[in-house]
């Protein structure tokens, strides 16, 4: 977004280039067929250099058919520390680049209010990142990039689809995390720099700063490491980017098909941007890029297990010839230049939600549907079941619908027979399954001589306690644990968290009795 040392943009660098162009094909075309050829000279050369077809002059889709689709490489971050702390800073091409990973507030409920509507806390307003571009000293950042990327539901089994269908079109997601993708460039800066030690620590410094302006907001965050650097870019489907399986609509890693959208500037606004959380995909990736001035960009980007025939909505326009450079956008490199991207003014604010939805709980006095994360990506999280096995079960099986693993350790094999799927382990052991995420444990009795409970090892970062119904809190204050959801009478519930409390009624949907009832474990061995 900055001038170039000669002191013109390049779009005027580029005016000025084809100007030129077409002024040298008038000539020459007159000296071989007098004013007919140069008219008609003119007339070709502003229909190939000026006018747009679909978005883009004809020129630059012939450059994008001969040079578009490449394999992007870069080189490995490294750790520089800063203030007694370290980070991970890659430097690519004359920018450096800096991670924060964005945890908000933990274990905030979202309602959904409506069909297309959901309310949460757990949010942050783009536009107020603005002034983050600035630092002191002169030194300016090109670009924050907030990238959002999660799901709706799990994909593995068909219990995930029954539970995205039964809480229906609310955008919402099952799993989400949110990241800043901060941009430095040396050239602009190099007046800054002479005041700073090293290019890696002034990047780290600025990291470190924005990640604290953001928790006197009430918004957790933290620098990324150069092992989360490297991870979160194969998360982001670098092995596509980086790979030979590229397309002029869509590139191909190993976890699917990758197509990138850009959203028109009168799209760009908070309700538009939520409707993504409604593509029913493998993976929807998330990207809002400020620029100082108050610009931005906005794409999004689905994976699929087939490369996707047309645009999920209306208002999207696919990047075609440029879907490796758009995907790697999304990663901790420099920017690419997108040639049918343009940046356009931020409104007045521009809202999105931060980290997971949560597990459906039920309906609320009002009407409101709750759903209450039980997971957290910045702390370990303990969550307190009391109630039958009707509430409890499906409080676990719906846990996987939203993508994470689970392993049930019991004693009692039979009782959670009913809950096994792809993503849901029962065993006896301490042991969890490969790659758990939540581990579901019982409660243990205090009577004298009872089995204790099967205690996790190693512990995953979320545990869930099955108690019966009725049963306190271990603390009785509730101190111990970060969510607790007690039965209080039928299929009425109290759910407890982030110091709110809630009676809602447990949705009891018909499609999960499977999961639930022993009856249908014993009709499934008789046939």
């Amino acid at each position: 977004m900055r001038s170039r040392l000669t002191g013109f943009s390049a779009d005027s660098n580029r005016r000025v280039v084809g100007i030129l162009l077409v002024f040298l094909l008038a000539v020459s075309s007159w000296a071989v067929g007098g004013y007919i050829g140069a008219a008609a000279a003119v007339v070709v050369g502003v229909a190939v250099v000026f006018v747009r077809w679909r978005g883009q002059p004809a020129w630059s889709w012939a450059v994008l058919t001969l040079r578009g689709r490449r394999a992007i490489s870069w080189g490995e971050p490294i750790t520089v520390a800063s203030n007694r702390s370290g980070g991970g800073v890659r430097v690519q091409d004359g920018v450096a680049v800096v991670a924060v990973q964005l945890l908000g507030r933990a274990h905030r409920a979202t309602t959904v209010t409506g069909s297309v509507s959901v309310e949460t806390e757990n949010v942050v307003d783009i536009v107020e990142l603005v002034p983050m571009l600035q630092h002191p000293l002169g030194l300016e950042l090109d670009s924050i990039s907030v990238v959002s990327f999660g799901s709706r539901c799990g994909s593995v089994g068909d219990y995930p689809r029954v539970y995205d269908a039964e809480i229906g079109t609310p955008p919402y997601a099952g799993r989400r995390e949110t990241w800043l993708i901060l941009r430095l460039p040396v050239m602009e800066n190099t007046r800054a720099l002479r005041w700073r030690t090293t290019l890696g620590a002034t990047a780290i410094s600025a990291a470190q700063r924005i990640a604290g302006l953001l928790r006197c907001q009430g918004l957790r965050a933290k620098v990324a490491t150069a092992t989360d650097l490297i991870e979160l870019d194969r998360r982001l489907g670098w092995d596509a980017v980086s790979g030979t399986m590229q397309k002029w609509k869509a590139i191909r890693g190993e976890a699917g098909w990758m197509t990138t959208y850009a959203y028109p500037a009168e799209a760009i606004n908070s309700q538009v941007l939520a409707q993504a959380w409604t593509l029913r995909v493998d993976e929807v990736i998330q990207n809002v890029t400020v620029y100082p001035h108050g610009m931005c960009t906005a794409t999004v980007t689905i994976r699929t297990p087939t490369q996707a025939p047309t645009p999920p909505s209306v208002v999207l326009r696919r990047l075609n010839g440029e879907q490796a450079a758009a995907a790697a956008a999304n990663m901790c490199g420099p920017r690419p230049v997108l040639r049918g991207l343009r940046p356009s003014p931020l409104p007045d604010n521009l809202i999105v939600e931060i980290g997971p939805s949560g597990v459906l709980v039920g309906k609320l006095g009002n009407g409101d549907r709750l759903m209450i994360p039980v997971t957290d990506a910045g702390e370990l999280s303990r969550v307190f079941v009391a109630a039958d096995d009707a509430i409890a079960k499906r409080i676990v099986i719906r846990t996987a619908g939203a993508g994470e693993r689970v392993t049930v350790h019991t004693r009692d094999l039979k009782r959670w027979a009913s809950v096994r799927m792809p993503l849901v382990s029962v065993a006896n052991a301490a042991r969890p399954a490969p790659r758990t995420s939540v581990s579901v444990v019982e409660h243990a009795p205090q009577a004298r001589g009872a089995d204790s409970a099967i205690s996790p090892a190693p512990r995953p970062a979320t545990v869930i306690t099955i108690a019966p119904a009725g049963t306190p809190l271990p603390d009785g204050h509730g101190h111990a644990f970060e969510v607790a959801i007690e039965q209080a009478s039928g299929a009425t519930v109290k759910v407890t968290a982030a110091g709110q409390t809630w009676l809602a009624d447990m949705d009891l949907f018909r499609a999960e009795n499977r999961y639930v009832n022993l009856e249908s474990v014993a009709m499934s061995f008789a046939t």
